[in-house]
C-alpha cells in the first residue's frame, strides 16, 4: 500500500530527545505529524526511519494498535534552522518519516501505579501480550528499555469513553537497533530491555492469570508466520 505525502504547514516545536528530536508539525491534512528525519551525517539513521515504517505496517498487518504513518514533505517558509536544534540540517523539500498524533493519548509513564483499577480501565488489555511478543521477533531494544528512574515504555493510552487503549509507537530501534545493522537474524535473540521484563507487562500477566496468557501466546504466535 502506497504511503500518503503531506506537506507542512506549520511547525509547532521540537521535541528533545536522546534519538531523532522530532519535528511537531501541522499538515496540509489539518493533522498533526511527529516528524523524524536525520539529525546527522549518519547513513545509519535511514535504516532506522525504514524500521519505523516496516514495524508500522507489520502491527497493522496483526491489527496491532499504532498511529498511522506518512512521508512529510517540508513545505516553503515552515521551517526555521534558527528555531531548531537537532534537525538544523531539515531544508525544503526534504522528506521526513511522520508519525500521526493520536488526540488526547498519553504516554505511559513508569511512575504510574499500575493496579487493578488502572488495568481494568485498558479495553485492549490482551494487546500488551501481543506487543511484547511483536517486540521479541523484531527485536525491538527501545521498549522496555531501564533508564534508572523508570522504564522507556513506547507505548501511548488513548481514551475511548470510559476504557482506555493501548497504542504501540516509536519503532526505529527495532531488528536490534543500529548496533545490529546488517546482521538481524531471529535466531540471535537479546532478552535486554524488552517489555516482558517490565513491571506494567508483569502486573498485566498478574491480572489476566497464567492461562489466558498462555493462551494469547498461543493463538498469537502463528501469525508471526505471515
Amino acid at each position: 500500500m502506497q504511503l500518503p505525502i503531506q506537506h507542512t504547514e506549520l511547525l509547532l516545536e521540537e521535541i528533545q530527545t536522546d534519538g531523532h528530536s522530532p519535528l511537531k508539525f501541522i499538515c496540509d491534512d489539518s493533522a498533526i505529524y511527529y516528524c523524524k528525519y536525520l539529525v546527522s551525517v549518519d547513513r545509519k539513521e535511514l535504516n532506522c526511519l525504514f524500521y519505523e515504517l516496516v514495524a508500522q505496517r507489520i502491527l497493522t498487518h496483526l491489527q496491532l494498535p499504532t498511529p498511522e504513518v506518512a512521508l512529510i514533505k517540508i513545505s516553503d517558509g515552515t521551517i526555521d534552522n534558527s528555531k531548531v536544534s537537532a534537525n538544523n540540517r531539515l531544508k525544503i523539500n526534504n522528506i521526513c518519516f511522520g508519525s500521526k498524533e493520536v488526540p488526547f493519548a498519553n504516554e505511559i509513564q513508569s511512575i504510574q501505579a499500575f493496579g487493578k483499577s488502572f488495568l481494568n480501565s485498558i479495553q485492549n488489555i490482551e494487546d500488551l501480550i501481543r506487543i511484547a511478543l511483536f517486540d521479541l521477533w523484531i527485536q525491538n531494544t527501545d521498549r522496555g528499555r531501564d533508564l534508572g528512574s523508570g522504564y522507556n515504555y513506547n507505548l501511548l493510552l488513548k481514551p475511548n469513553g470510559k476504557y482506555g487503549e493501548i497504542i504501540a509507537f516509536d519503532h526505529a530501534f527495532a531488528f536490534g537497533g543500529v548496533e545490529r545493522l546488517g546482521m538481524f537474524n531471529v535466531k540471535m535473540n537479546s532478552y535486554s530491555n524488552n517489555l516482558f521484563q517490565t513491571p506494567f507487562y508483569k502486573a498485566v500477566c498478574k491480572h489476566l492469570g497464567k492461562r489466558n496468557t498462555f493462551k494469547i501466546v498461543e493463538d498469537f504466535i502463528p501469525l508471526l508466520s505471515q
